[in-house]
């Protein structure tokens, strides 16, 4: 269980409130996902977990429909060495593996996550907002999919037990599009600039981050996580 994503999921008063920005198209991201998976399961309060997920767009000016692939448009906005993008996207791939998971960097081309990030919106009111995260990060990093393109976020959603009427109706209009505003409205104002950033009861940031990914590990998650239930104890 990755927590709840709803407050009726939580009983009692007590609980820990987890928000956490990011997109779907950052790797980053998702090993910081796969890693907050794990640090779950080691919490024994993980059902006092209230899971908020915030959007946050890495390219937001992005098409929907692909064109140039992640590692061509980092030589050119970057102007990074193929070397050495073939050498991080081997590190990041590896990352993946020892988390479980089948990250593909190469010819991985990026698109407009706005639509996604209404679909998790959507998710979140039937306490799928998680699963609907990981199907997404899967569609994108393994599978390759355009998670721009309304047939598969449909496909996405069929999968994870959305009901089908209900995504067909978001996707057709603007629903949600106000909450992905707002969420980023939030992230300027709070001086969330990077991605993924762990927010936990309102304080930013996990005590030793890993400075190579930026991405907090299991153990430094499950520590905070605990850290944060026993000032909760302490205070009553």
């Amino acid at each position: 269980m990755l927590g709840a994503d709803v407050p009726q999921a939580i009983r009692g008063d007590r609980r820990v409130r987890l928000e956490i920005w990011s997109d779907v198209m950052c790797p980053w991201c998702y090993l910081g996902h796969l890693r907050l998976r794990t640090a779950l399961s080691r919490f024994a309060h993980r059902d006092r977990v209230l899971t908020v997920w915030r959007s946050f767009e890495l390219r937001p000016g992005q098409p929907r429909l692909p064109g140039r692939t992640l590692a061509e448009m980092m030589s050119a906005n970057y102007g990074l060495e193929a070397a050495r993008v073939d050498a991080l996207f081997r590190r990041i791939e590896e990352l993946g593996a020892r988390e479980g998971a089948d990250i593909v960097m190469s010819d991985l081309r990026p698109v407009n996550s706005f639509d996604a990030h209404r679909l998790v919106h959507l998710a979140a009111g039937q306490g799928l907002a998680t699963r609907t995260k990981d199907r997404l990060f899967r569609a994108y990093f393994t599978e390759h999919r355009n998670i721009a393109d309304h047939e598969v976020l449909s496909a996405v959603a069929a999968d994870v037990g959305l009901d089908g009427g209900a995504t067909a109706a978001v996707l057709a209009g603007d629903d949600f599009a106000a909450e992905v505003r707002e969420d980023e409205r939030l992230a300027s104002a709070t001086g969330v600039t990077a991605v993924p950033t762990f927010r936990i009861d309102g304080v930013d940031g996990v005590d030793g981050v890993d400075g190579a990914t930026g991405t907090p590990s299991a153990d430094q998650l499950t520590a905070a996580l605990e850290s944060a239930w026993n000032e909760r104890i302490d205070v009553g």
